[in-house]
């Protein structure tokens, strides 16, 4: 029997997904220079977020006109181009194989906002970006640091930008797990507006930047004594 004190109890299966599906979205921030770690939480995301449609199909089944009135929410959700792309994304994951998003990025310095300078460097999706950036010194030892990203400078910290996408979509993929995650929201308010209650504050609260996530930052000291221990270690 539902909480009578709690009108949106009988939906606590969907809404505690819904809470999980956003734990995920800030753990992908996270780790978003941490490729394993990334894919994995990217993983969990997509499970959480196909199961919230049925939660609420299963809570609710037994209430009269429900089932019928919730076909075409559920349907809606469905036909959703970036809903229905990645529920093909989660039965892969769950039945098939590995999911490995295109990984974009660039190496400079910043001073705290974009590039001060910068240029396209390959970031494998399978490489975290730290072993990315041990990457470039080992190029410095070859040919010298071409970007001047370890001379000494109060003002800015050497960098690396990084950007996750998945075909066929532009946008970056945190920002499209957040959309994801909005529109499922919407599907609950309808279910909740359906039980006569309000609905709820749709908001990722505590987003961080897209500066403060795609951007890894670097010690340049420790990066010169890393630099002089590879070039003794070479001698």
């Amino acid at each position: 029997m539902a909480n009578s004190e709690n009108p949106l109890s009988c939906i606590d299966p969907a809404l505690d997904r819904f809470r999980e599906a956003h734990f995920w979205i800030h753990a992908l921030e996270q780790h978003y220079h941490d490729a394993d770690p990334f894919r994995w939480h990217f993983n969990a995301f997509l499970k959480s977020i196909k199961e919230i449609p049925h939660l609420l199909s299963m809570s609710l089944q037994n209430r009269k006109g429900f089932s019928k009135w919730f076909k075409s929410e559920r349907e809606r959700l469905t036909a959703d181009p970036l809903m229905s792309f990645l529920s093909i994304k989660r039965d892969f994951v769950v039945h098939q194989g590995m999911l490995v998003p295109t990984s974009r990025g660039s190496i400079g310095i910043t001073e705290g906002r974009g590039f001060k300078l910068g240029l396209s460097f390959p970031v494998h999706p399978l490489e975290d970006s730290e072993h990315a950036m041990h990457r470039y010194l080992y190029h410095v030892l070859e040919h010298g640091d071409f970007l001047q990203i370890l001379m000494p400078d109060d003002d800015s910290l050497p960098c690396i930008h990084r950007e996750w996408k998945v075909a066929p979509f532009e946008q970056e993929l945190v920002e499209l797990s957040a959309q994801a995650w909005l529109r499922t929201g919407e599907t609950i308010n309808a279910v909740v507006a359906w039980l006569g209650s309000e609905p709820q504050e749709l908001s990722l609260r505590c987003r961080h930047s897209s500066q403060r996530v795609q951007f890894k930052l670097f010690d340049r000291e420790l990066l010169n004594k890393q630099l002089n221990e590879l070039r003794e270690s070479k001698q």
